[in-house]
C-alpha cells in the first residue's frame, strides 16, 4: 500500500445497537482471519468467497500480499507456533514454526519480501525477522517481564524508524523498543494493536469498556492524545464495545473495525461483523452477511487498495 496507509489488523465487539439508516452502504473486498474464524478468506464487496483456507487454530494476524498470496499467524497454545505462506491459490508455500515452544501472534510483512514475528516464552520475548523462504535471519530480544507467554503479544509491528512497537496484551501498555531492543517509549493504552501513522503519531487499540480514554487512541510524536474513539463516542453511535482487538486505518482516515465471538447487534436484531467509521465518528459501512454470523472475525484488512503492505515502511 502507498505511504498513506496503515495497516493494522483485528477486533472484538460486543451487543451492538445502531441505526443501519446512519451508515452508507458501501463496500469493500477484504481478508477475514482470527480466532476461531475457520481460517483465512478473502471475500468479494458482495459478500462472495474468492479463496478459503479452512484452519482451526488460533490466527490472531493474517495480511494479504501483492502477489495475491496471503500470510498468517497461528497459534496452538504451547503446542506449536509460527506462521505458514500461502500462494495465490491458497496452496501451502512455507511454514516457519517458532523454537523453544515460544507463542507467536503475528506476521506483518517486511520490505523485501520478509515477514515479522513476535515471540514469547515464560525466558523472554523477541522480535523475530523471517526472510521470503520462511528462515530466520534476525532475533532481537526485548526489554520485556513476560507473565503469560499466550497473552504477551499479539500484533507485533516494525516502523519505518526501524523500531518495534506492540502493545502488551495482559499489561494493558503499549512500548516501544529500538533495534536493540531497549525500551525507548511506553503509552498508557494498548492490548492488541498499535501502529506507526505516517506523520509519525502512533494508534493503539484498548478496551473501552474500562478505559475512558479510549478504544483506539491516537498520540502525536510527544504522547499527547490527538484523537481517539472513546466508551463515550461508541455509545453515542449505539455501540456497546467489550474490546477492541484490530483496526484498519484507511488512507482518508477511516477506521475499520471487525468483530469477533459475542457479535453486534442492532436495534433490527441484525448482527454486525464488520463496521467502518469515519473520523468525524460517523458510521460508514458494516457488514451483517449471516455467512459471517457464528464466525469470529477477529482479524481484517482492506485489500481493494492499491499498493503493498510493505510500502508503509518505506
Amino acid at each position: 500500500m502507498t505511504k498513506t496507509l496503515v495497516l493494522a489488523l483485528c477486533v472484538v465487539i460486543c451487543v451492538l445497537t445502531v441505526d443501519m439508516a446512519a451508515a452508507e452502504k458501501t463496500s469493500h473486498r477484504w481478508l477475514k482471519a482470527g480466532w476461531r474464524s475457520q481460517g483465512p478468506a478473502i471475500i468479494a464487496p458482495d459478500g462472495k468467497v474468492e479463496r478459503h483456507l479452512k484452519r482451526g487454530d488460533e490466527l490472531s494476524d493474517a495480511w494479504y500480499l501483492s502477489d495475491g498470496g496471503v500470510v498468517f499467524s497461528f497459534s496452538q497454545r504451547r503446542k506449536a507456533a509460527g506462521i505458514v505462506r500461502l500462494d495465490s491459490e491458497f496452496k501451502e508455500v512455507w511454514v516457519y514454526t517458532t523454537s523453544d515452544g515460544r507463542d507467536n501472534h503475528s506476521c506483518q510483512p517486511l520490505p523485501g519480501g520478509g515477514f515479522l514475528a513476535g515471540e514469547s516464552s515464560r525466558a523472554g520475548a523477541w522480535m523475530v525477522e523471517i526472510d521470503k523462504d520462511g528462515k530466520k535471519v534476525k532475533e532481537v530480544k526485548v526489554e520485556l517481564q513476560v507473565k503469560d507467554p499466550g497473552h504477551t503479544f499479539r500484533h507485533v509491528r516494525k516502523t519505518k524508524e526501524g523500531t518495534y512497537l506492540a502493545p502488551i496484551m495482559n499489561q494493558n501498555k503499549t512500548c516501544e523498543w529500538d533495534p536493540n531492543g531497549k525500551v525507548i517509549r511506553t503509552f498508557p493504552n494498548g492490548h492488541y494493536t498499535a501502529v506507526r501513522l505516517p506523520n509519525g503519531n502512533t494508534v493503539t487499540s484498548g478496551k473501552p469498556r474500562s478505559l475512558e480514554m479510549g478504544g483506539i487512541t491516537e498520540y502525536d510524536k510527544d504522547g499527547k492524545i490527538v484523537w481517539a474513539l472513546t466508551k463515550a463516542d461508541f455509545e453515542k453511535l449505539g455501540l456497546k464495545i467489550q474490546m477492541i482487538c484490530g483496526f484498519h486505518v484507511l488512507p482518508n482516515g477511516n477506521v475499520v473495525l471487525s468483530n469477533v465471538a459475542h457479535g453486534a447487534i442492532t436495534k433490527t436484531g441484525k448482527l454486525y461483523k464488520v463496521v467502518e467509521i469515519s473520523r468525524d465518528k460517523k458510521l460508514v459501512w458494516f457488514v451483517d452477511d449471516p455467512q459471517f454470523s457464528k464466525l469470529n472475525l477477529g482479524c481484517i484488512q482492506i485489500i481493494d487498495i492499491e499498493g503493498k503492505p510493505e510500502d508503509a515502511l518505506k
